[in-house]
């Protein structure tokens, strides 16, 4: 499975298909702090909200209004990663330069999330994973390496 994601206006990610098929949405809810995943029929799937800030900030995910996955960034600076806990699952996005990052699933890893920056200087990202190991959520991964790190990378 091959996607991109394509912020726009700091509130709204695009996620398309290799093919350049828009394939989700997620938008910011207007005076609310949480993201919105939509699937391409505009059907919301998922939700989620930053819950740290500072250093190392936190976001949780919700389906159907009850909380789905915790993520907290553990590192910033020396070997920057995320982790993902939730549903009996363990994500563990890890990286060395806050641009690339493998996505370990349960110690296994499963794909990569990469970072890279268009004419504009805003960062695109490119999630590169087993199609069998993927799931809806896994497009909010970029949102949160988005929010973590894109000032830094900058």
């Amino acid at each position: 499975m091959e996607l991109y994601v394509v912020p726009k206006n700091a509130e709204k990610y695009n996620v398309f298909d290799k093919k350049e098929r828009r394939i989700y949405k997620i938008s910011k809810k207007k005076f609310a702090k949480n993201y919105i995943l939509h699937d391409a029929s505009d059907y919301a799937l998922y939700s989620m909200v930053q819950t740290g800030v500072g250093k190392k900030p936190s976001f949780k995910i919700e389906f159907n209004d009850a909380p789905f996955m915790i993520v907290t960034c553990k590192s910033i600076y020396l070997d920057p990663s995320l982790e993902c806990e939730g549903q009996g699952m363990k994500f563990v996005l890890k990286s060395h330069d806050r641009m690339n990052f493998e996505v370990l699933k349960n110690g296994t890893k499963i794909g990569t999330l990469n970072t890279e920056k268009q004419t504009n200087n805003e960062a695109k990202y490119y999630i590169n994973m087993e199609d069998k190991s993927f799931d809806d959520f896994i497009p909010l991964f970029a949102v949160c390496i988005d929010k973590c790190f894109s000032s830094m990378n900058k």
